[in-house]
């Protein structure tokens, strides 16, 4: 299974070129990202799938769907909650040895992680953390993966409804540009490829 499959099913008859500078990306995070996540980034670029899963991109002017600003929020929002409730995260955050990497999330508050517990991050499997409750789910298999099942609708995290439109599940471009609303504006550093 490749991710110009997935593509293919989401319904992108070709690349949509988003390129951005993974050397600066990698950096930024302290760690190599999945193969098959950079190959999604060049063929989806920003966007959604069914208006309710979001795959973070790096370089994109929202801190919301910002790869590595995603991580920051992350961390300051458990900071927040360990410091009003007295409790540990419920799951470790990367960079601790083991800790979850947030890729996505669902419109309805749902986080979509990488496990870092492998050294080699196209060995990376995908935990889910739903917004209310404290079941973590487990998947098991890598990004490539679980996207196929979601499109397929086949994907068996007890958080995430069965799809409301067609299957296979459409991808929906956007362009990446901060359209106000939620998040902070960030200074882009991804871009198209020209036609």
């Amino acid at each position: 299974m490749s991710i110009e499959q997935v593509a293919r099913d989401a319904g992108l008859a070709a690349p949509r070129r988003y390129r951005v500078d993974w050397d600066h990306v990698e950096t930024a995070l302290g760690t190599r990202l999945p193969t098959d996540y950079k190959e999604y980034i060049y063929w989806f670029g920003p966007g959604s799938f069914d208006d309710y899963l979001i795959v973070c991109v790096p370089g994109v002017e929202n801190s919301n769907t910002e790869l590595v600003a995603r991580l920051a929020q992350e961390h300051r929002s458990a900071h927040t909650r360990a410091e009003l409730t007295g409790a540990a995260p419920r799951v470790p955050l990367f960079p601790e040895p083991g800790g979850w990497l947030p890729w996505g999330f669902t419109t309805g508050g749902d986080g979509l992680y990488w496990v870092t517990s492998a050294n080699d991050p196209d060995c990376w499997t995908v935990a889910g953390r739903p917004s209310r409750g404290a079941d973590l789910t487990s998947f098991d298999g890598g990004f490539t993966a679980f996207l196929r099942t979601f499109i397929w609708d086949t994907v068996e995290m007890p958080f995430m409804p069965e799809a409301e439109s067609d299957v296979p599940i459409a991808f929906e471009p956007q362009c990446g540009e901060w359209l106000g609303g939620s998040g902070e504006r960030l200074e882009a550093h991804g871009r198209f490829e020209p036609n």
